[in-house]
Order: structure tokens, then C-alpha cells, then sequence
């Protein structure tokens, strides 16, 4: 019984490993090159990002650098004291599993009040992301699918004119495959499944 066990949770691994999938990335800024890598107040430069609305800081690297080791970053409440919105512009989606990461924390900075940021794509999806001053960076990943070629702008939107905001770092949107099993897997498969046949006939 424990070698036919074996062989069942063998067979099932492998069988996982063939549905696992592979991610082809649409869209992805850590904000690093920005600037030469070197932080500034009110940037409007970004190469993959236009400021709609208020103001952003580009901060990090030393440079009021509230998560260090994190590289670049962005503070969604510029030095304008106006809540600004990170927009993408138009990003085409052909049908299929999508998967949009990123990271968002908390201002770093004691005494300021709790952070509101909308996330939005398009018509396809919108979260709203509260945290404190205190709460640290979140890893955030949202997954949904599309029936029909779509289009759509992904923004980033700081409720607040403190001149303190969440923090926005590692935007990645990816298009999400299944993975076809390799034939070395289903060989495998092949010979548990021999050995199982085997088990029986001993019995």
C-alpha cells in the first residue's frame, strides 16, 4: 500500500507540474532608471508613466529613502501637497489570464494619518488600498481574464494632500499560459502508472 501511495503522489505532482503556468510580461517599472537613479520632488519625467493629477515624488537610493535597499520609488502624495495620479496610457490585452502585481506601503514617516490609493485598469478593475504610516510594503497581486481584446490605462490614485503617501514600487502586469506537459513528464507519468499495473498483478 505505501508503494502504490508513492506512486499516486508521484503520478500527481508531475501531472501539476504539466498545468503550471508561465507568465509573458505586458507591462513592468521598478522605477529604477528613472532620472539617472537619482531621486527628485515632483517628477513628471517617468518613461512609462504620465502624472494626471497633483503631484509625485521620485524618492529612494539615499534619497529621503524611507525603505532602503528597495532602490527607487514612488511617493503618491507629491511635495505640492496635492495627491497625485500615476497613469500608464493605453495597454492593449488580447484575450486570456492576466495577473497585475505591485507593491504599495505605508508614508514611513511618524504622525502622518492613514493613506488611501485607488487602483484602477480600465473598466476591469478598481481597489481602493488604505494603510498607515507604520504598515510597511505590501507585495499585492490581483489576477483576472478577458473574453474579448481589450484596452485600458492602469492608474494609480493618492486620496490626500499631506505632501505624505503610500508608497509605489514593482508594477508588474503579465499575461498568464498554461504550460503544455514536456514529454519527459509524461513519460514519467507513463512509468508510474506501469509500476501501479505491476502492484496490482502481484496482488
Amino acid at each position: 500500500m505505501k508503494k502504490l501511495a508513492l506512486i499516486l503522489t508521484v503520478a500527481a505532482f508531475i501531472f501539476c507540474l504539466g498545468q503550471q503556468a508561465q507568465a509573458a510580461v505586458i507591462f513592468s517599472d521598478d522605477f529604477n532608471l528613472e532620472n539617472g537613479g537619482s531621486g527628485v520632488t515632483n517628477y513628471t519625467g517617468f518613461a512609462n508613466w504620465s502624472v494626471t493629477n497633483g503631484s509625485v515624488d521620485l524618492i529612494g537610493n539615499g534619497y529621503f529613502d524611507f525603505y532602503p535597499g528597495n532602490g527607487l520609488y514612488v511617493d503618491l502624495d507629491g511635495s505640492t501637497h496635492s495627491g497625485g495620479t500615476l497613469d500608464s496610457g493605453s495597454v492593449n490585452l488580447s484575450p486570456g489570464d492576466y495577473v497585475l502585481e505591485f507593491v504599495l506601503g505605508g508614508s514611513a514617516r511618524s504622525g502622518s494619518p492613514s493613506d488611501t490609493v485607488r487602483v484602477t485598469f480600465g473598466s476591469l478593475y478598481t481597489e481602493d488600498f488604505t494603510y498607515a504610516y507604520n504598515s510597511g510594503l505590501h507585495s499585492i497581486s490581483r489576477n483576472f481574464s478577458l473574453a474579448s481584446a481589450t484596452s485600458g490605462s492602469l492608474s494609480f490614485q493618492q486620496f490626500g494632500t499631506d505632501n505624505m503617501g503610500l508608497i509605489l514600487d514593482n508594477v508588474k502586469l503579465s499575461k498568464v499560459d498554461k504550460v503544455i506537459p514536456e514529454p519527459s513528464s509524461l513519460f514519467f507519468l507513463g512509468t508510474g502508472l506501469l509500476g501501479l499495473a505491476g502492484l496490482k498483478r502481484k496482488k
